[in-house]
C-alpha cells in the first residue's frame, strides 16, 4: 500500500520549490478527471494538452497540491519544476527505487507488447503482479506505472518503447530491470533513430541499466543482438531462446502451426513440454514470442507447467493481429495498431497462407525518415510475390503499393474504399480481410466503418 509523503519531501526528491504548506500527499494523477484521495496533480505538457490548462478542474475534483514548471496563483501548495515529464520520472525512479522485488523490462522493434501480455499471462496466475497498461511504454506511461509500485506486488512487467535516440536509456535508467529483454531488431522509427546501427545501440541500453547479476535475455536468430551478445559483460546472466538453433536455452521442436492453433514442443534448461497457442492467423512470430515469454518467466522462478497454461490461455490482443468473426469462412484480422516494414512483412506472409479469397488493406508506414519511400517499395515487392487477391492502399506514401499493380487501387478517402470493399466482398462467401498501418493513419477507423456497414 502507499504511504503517506510530505510535500517537502516530494520537492526534494523533484528538486523543485515548495510554496505552501508542508502537507502530505498519497497519491498522483496527470489527469483532473482523475483524482483520488490526497492526490497531488502534475500538470503534463503533452503533445496535444497542456495539464496547466486544467489545474482549475483538478481542484475542484479535489487535487490538494499541484506539480507546475511555473508559479500559478491558487490557494494550495504547488512544487515548482523546471520540466514536469522530467519530475514525474524522477518520481518514478524514486518509487522504484523502493521495489525491492523483480522488474522485468521488455523492449524490441515489434512484438513486445505480445512477449509483455504472455508474460503477464503466465506470471498472473500464481502472484500479484503490476504491468504497463495499453501503450503506457513511453516517458509518460512508464513513470505512471512506477508510481503505482509496491512491495505486495511479486513482479513487475514493464514495456519500453522509445521513437528517438536516447528514449529506451532514459526509461531503462527508471525502471532498473533484473530481467531485460530485447525481443528483436529491425528498421522502425528510423525519422528519429537515423539508422539500424543507432536502432541497435539504443535499444542494447537497456542492459547497461541490469541490476547487478541481473539477466540479459538475447533472441539468437536476431543477426543485430549477436553484436550485443559479443559486448554484454560477465556481471550479466544471458539466456538465449531461438526458432531455429538448438543450441540456445529455450528453443522450439515439432513446431505445428495451423489457420488457429499452434503447437510445439519448448526445449528449456528445465526440461521441455508442450506449448499450445490458441491464435488465429498462426505465424512463426509467435513462437518467437512465446520462447521469449518463456524465458522471461522461468527467470523469475515459474516452472514448465506455469508458462504452458499461461500461454494456453493467451489470446491475441486488440490491433495486433486480432480475429474478428463475421461469419463461417469470413474473417477481419485487426492489426492497426501500428506498421514498420518487419511487422508489414509479417501480416502479408499471414495473410497470404488463408484460404478463401485475401484482401489486404493498408495504409502508410510512418516515422521511417529519408528510407520512407525505399522501404515502401521493398513491401511493395513483397506484395507482388504474393498471392494476395485485393490489394487497397490508402494514404500518401502507401500509393507506391498499389501503382502499376492490376490487383490494387489506392485511396486517398475512407468512404471511397469502403464502397469498393463492400462491393468487393458482396461476391464472396470466403474471404479474409487484414487491415495494417501505422497508428496515425486511424485504419481502425475503416473497420468499425465496415462493421457497421455489415449489420445493415
Amino acid at each position: 500500500m502507499n504511504k503517506l509523503i510530505s510535500l517537502k519531501k516530494l520537492s526534494q526528491i523533484v528538486h523543485g520549490k515548495l510554496i505552501g504548506d508542508n502537507i502530505k500527499i498519497l497519491n498522483f494523477s496527470i489527469n483532473s478527471k482523475k483524482i483520488k484521495k490526497n492526490c497531488i496533480f502534475i500538470a503534463i505538457c503533452g503533445n496535444k494538452f497542456d495539464g496547466h490548462h486544467f489545474i482549475d478542474d483538478a481542484i475542484k475534483n479535489g487535487a490538494l497540491a499541484i506539480l507546475v514548471h511555473k508559479y500559478i496563483n491558487i490557494n494550495i501548495p504547488q512544487i515548482i519544476v523546471f520540466d514536469t515529464i522530467i519530475g514525474l520520472g524522477k518520481l518514478g525512479l524514486w518509487k522504484r527505487m523502493q521495489f525491492t522485488n523483480n522488474v522485468i523490462g521488455i523492449t524490441g522493434s515489434c512484438g513486445k507488447t505480445s512477449v509483455k501480455e504472455m508474460t503477464v499471462s503466465i506470471l498472473k496466475k500464481k502472484n500479484q503482479i503490476i504491468f504497463t497498461k495499453k501503450n503506457m511504454n513511453n516517458h509518460i506511461g512508464v513513470p505512471l506505472t512506477l508510481l503505482r509500485l509496491n512491495n505486495k506486488y511479486k513482479y513487475a512487467v514493464i514495456e519500453i518503447g522509445g521513437s528517438k535516440i536516447n528514449d529506451i536509456s532514459y526509461l531503462a535508467n527508471l525502471i532498473k530491470p533484473n530481467i531485460a529483454i530485447i525481443n528483436n531488431i529491425s528498421e522502425s522509427h528510423l525519422e528519429g533513430f537515423k539508422s539500424l546501427k543507432n536502432i541497435i545501440k539504443n535499444k542494447s541500453d537497456i542492459f547497461k541499466y541490469l541490476k547487478y547479476k541481473g539477466t540479459a535475455i538475447i533472441n539468437y536468430d536476431d543477426k543485430n543482438q549477436k553484436i550485443i551478445l559479443k559486448k554484454l559483460n560477465n556481471n550479466k546472466n544471458i539466456l538465449t531462446f531461438s526458432i531455429k538453433n538448438n543450441k540456445a536455452d529455450f528453443f522450439a521442436r515439432n513446431v505445428l502451426i495451423l489457420h488457429n492453433k499452434i503447437k510445439f514442443l519448448l526445449i528449456s534448461p528445465i526440461g521441455k513440454i508442450l506449448i499450445k497457442l490458441y491464435l488465429i492467423g498462426g505465424g512463426i512470430h509467435n513462437i518467437n514470442n512465446a520462447l521469449a515469454s518463456a524465458a522471461l518467466s522461468f527467470s523469475v522462478g515459474s516452472t514448465l507447467e506455469d508458462i504452458a497454461n499461461g500461454l494456453k490461455n493467451f489470446r491475441s490482443i486488440k490491433g495486433r493481429m486480432y480475429p474478428i468473426i463475421i461469419d463461417n469462412n469470413k474473417l477481419i484480422i485487426n492489426d492497426t495498431y501500428n506498421a514498420n516494414p518487419n511487422s508489414v512483412s509479417i501480416a502479408i506472409n499471414i495473410l497470404k497462407k488463408f484460404s478463401g479469397k485475401k484482401i489486404l488493406v493498408i495504409g502508410d508506414m510512418l516515422e521511417l525518415g529519408v528510407y520512407t519511400i525505399f522501404y515502401h517499395k521493398k513491401i511493395k515487392k513483397l506484395i507482388l510475390r504474393s498471392n494476395i487477391d485485393y490489394i487497397f492502399s490508402i494514404g500518401k506514401y502507401s500509393k507506391c503499393f498499389t501503382h502499376n499493380n492490376i490487383k490494387s487501387q489506392h485511396f486517398f478517402n475512407k468512404n471511397m474504399l469502403l464502397k469498393k470493399l463492400l462491393l468487393i466482398i458482396k461476391k464472396f462467401n470466403h474471404y479474409t480481410i487484414l487491415f495494417k498501418g501505422s497508428r496515425k493513419n486511424r485504419i481502425e477507423l475503416l473497420i468499425e466503418m465496415l462493421l457497421e456497414k455489415l449489420k445493415c
